[in-house]
């Protein structure tokens, strides 16, 4: 890696000055070599040089983590909240219990997320993440503001449209700034961090709903309207300007971008040459390769993204599957709708300890594959439990497994994907492939959940059981897959992904 000067004194605040001269010291205790580091092997490191690493990733976590986290909470809780509406009026309001109206409104909303996904992450470079995932934070915020006066059902389809142009890229983008800057080891962890502030919003965002929808008649105001307004108040107003606001003063970009134009947002130029050498070494390509039209046919005619697609869409069909039905499946449990919304909780509540619990495991053991496996099980068996059991009990811990088991593939299924592709051309168009099919998971449950089968939804329900054991399929594939091209590695000295020493991970 190229020598960059230290950085000029008069740019740096006092706490950062500190921060510099500190991280230099130790580096000259450890004889840290910039040019060098790629070489060393991890296990070779240095326990201080460990403990310098250790903390500018401490660093990196809280620049990254908490505000992507928030982010893509908030535009979960939009696209899931007309389940929440539903249940609160709009059914009859709107008429959304005539026909397929309901569906529609759900299957639209991924159609225009399918078309915009790819483009979306293909820009984020040049368009820089500050502005990009900020733009599109408050412009789905101004979506949601004319959901709470719309008067017709066709327009609740068509503001479902423009969330899905607006949330697209979003997820992909994240998942590609945050493997420019940790190692492959460490993804999932950060990962199952980011996503459980989604979960836990997705847990208390039912309660909310239950105490919006108290507001029924206030101002002559049905109480589903106010679930999208009161959602007005928190994106288009105080915390959806806020969290964009915040967003955009803390929002990072690319570690070798904020290198090279010296815009260093908070770091050092010594900690971002550490931050790029981890990656160089862990996988070498701290440096970004322009996409070109050549490059982008030739990665997306690689059958490896398009399984790590297929398996992303084996834990979004049950994901969205119960975002958008676990009140009408609670609903069957129990009479009060008070009650239903309490219930929708406690899953998602769960699914936190047991989503960062998997994710530590698999980084420390360094194997994805077997807890996609272990929690595609899990979903199946919570699918058929609540399908088919008549003790609510039983159905009620049924939601309790199944949303378990989707969610925590979700950051395990990335993080399998970012382990196993090289270069940044590549994994942008990777993380484009990868979460198309998100998309399709949404239309795929839109659809198998019919209304006429309401209220056990047995097609739904064996469709999404049909995606776990496609998931189990496609782990034995990719692990013969992976096997004969590792040994083919070691034993042929075959290049994989441009880089003699890269190796897949299972």
């Amino acid at each position: 890696m190229s020598q960059v000067p230290p950085p000029q004194d008069a740019r740096l605040s006092m706490s950062e000055k500190a921060e510099y001269r500190e991280t230099e010291t130790i580096e000259e205790e450890v004889g840290f070599e910039k040019a060098a580091a790629q070489r060393i092997p991890q296990d070779e490191i240095s326990d201080e040089q460990r403990k310098l690493e250790a903390k500018i990733i401490r660093k990196v976590d809280w620049r990254l983590i908490p505000i992507l986290g928030i982010l893509y909470a908030v535009s979960g809780l939009d696209r899931v909240n007309l389940s929440n509406a539903r249940v609160a009026g709009m059914n009859e309001d709107l008429h959304f219990d005539i026909g397929h109206r309901y569906s529609i409104a759900l299957l639209v909303f991924f159609v225009t997320y399918f078309l915009f996904e790819l483009p979306t992450t293909l820009v984020l470079r040049p368009l820089t993440p500050k502005f990009l995932l900020n733009g599109l934070a408050l412009s789905w915020g101004a979506v949601m503001l004319g959901m709470g006066f719309v008067n017709d059902w066709r327009l609740i389809v068509v503001c479902r449209m423009l969330i899905g142009v607006f949330e697209a890229g979003f997820l992909p983008c994240c998942m590609f700034l945050l493997s420019t800057w940790y190692q492959r080891f460490e993804l999932q962890r950060r990962m199952a961090l980011w996503y459980l502030i989604n979960l836990f919003i997705s847990a208390f965002g039912n309660i909310l709903a239950y105490a919006i929808i108290k507001l029924d008649g206030v101002h002559g105001i049905e109480g589903w309207r106010w679930i999208f307004m009161h959602e007005l108040s928190i994106l288009a107003g105080a915390v959806t300007l806020g969290v964009a606001v915040i967003g955009y003063l803390t929002v990072i970009g690319f570690p070798d971008t904020m290198l090279a134009t010296n815009k260093l947002q908070g770091f050092t130029q010594r900690e971002l040459e550490i931050v790029l050498d981890r990656i160089e070494r862990d996988r070498g390509d701290s440096q970004p390769d322009k996409l070109t039209w050549p490059k982008f046919l030739r990665h997306v005619a690689n059958w490896e993204l398009w399984v790590y697609g297929l398996m992303f869409l084996t834990c979004s069909a049950p994901i969205y599957a119960f975002a958008y039905f676990i009140q009408i499946i609670l609903s069957t449990i129990v009479d009060s709708t008070a009650v239903v919304f309490l219930l929708c909780a406690p899953p998602y509540l769960f699914s936190i300890f047991w989503t960062v619990g998997c994710a530590w495991l698999a980084d420390r053991l360094r194997f994805r594959m077997p807890w996609m496996v272990l929690n595609a099980a899990i979903t199946l068996t919570g699918l058929l439990i609540t399908a088919y059991s008549t003790n609510s009990g039983a159905r009620y811990f049924g939601v309790f497994l199944g949303v378990s088991g989707c969610n925590a593939n979700l950051p395990t299924i990335i993080a399998f994907q970012s382990n196993n592709v090289r270069s940044d051309s590549r994994r942008s168009v990777a993380n484009g492939v990868q979460l198309l099919f998100a998309s399709i998971g949404g239309i795929y449950a839109s659809c198998t959940f019919m209304q006429k089968e309401y209220p056990s939804y047995r097609t739904g329900v064996w469709c999404a059981v049909a995606t776990q054991f496609l998931l189990i399929l496609l782990c034995a594939l990719m692990f013969v897959h992976f096997k004969r091209r590792n040994k083919g590695a070691d034993e042929k000295g075959e290049i994989i992904q441009e880089e003699e020493n890269f190796r897949y991970t299972y």
